[in-house]
């Protein structure tokens, strides 16, 4: 009787073991326009030519409120059905090596034809509006007939 108690409380343990490594992480996740981007965070966004890889596009800001818990970025692609096409983790890399040591900047390059269907989330956990992301469509921030703004 004692090892099927045993048997038991071992059995019940492993359950619970395995049901608590099931964390899952929720996050409240909007959308920002150009200027609450630029207004309320000190988000800016910028595009160059890239040479065979299309236009480079980046973000730049400092890590100040909300954004002092700045948690990943990734590039978001939809297709034109608007399904999700594809998203790839971002990582912080300067753009220029004269680049201020207190800006934080993630970037991706791609075709023109593509931009209109990318854009950044940017996530902070823990920040001073809790556990938030936020979409930041390159159609609200750029002129996707020239997107360039370093010429």
């Amino acid at each position: 009787m004692t090892s099927s108690r045993h048997l038991v409380t071992i059995c019940l343990l492993l359950i619970s073991l395995q049901h608590s490594s099931r964390v899952t992480a929720e996050i409240s996740v909007g959308t920002l326009t150009r200027e609450q981007a630029k207004q309320k965070y000190g988000i800016t966004m910028h595009a160059r030519r890239n040479g065979d890889a299309g236009i480079k596009v980046w973000l730049e800001f400092r890590k100040v409120g909300w954004l002092e818990k700045f948690t990943y970025a990734e590039l978001r692609m939809r297709a034109a059905d608007g399904s999700q096409q594809l998203s790839a983790q971002l990582q912080p890399n300067p753009v220029h090596h004269r680049q201020s040591a207190d800006v934080t900047t993630v970037s991706f390059s791609a075709s023109p034809a593509q931009l209109s269907q990318c854009s950044f989330l940017v996530v902070c956990y823990g920040s001073n509006e809790g556990d938030v992301g936020y979409y930041l469509p390159l159609q609200d921030f750029l002129d996707l007939s020239d997107p360039v703004t370093e010429k």
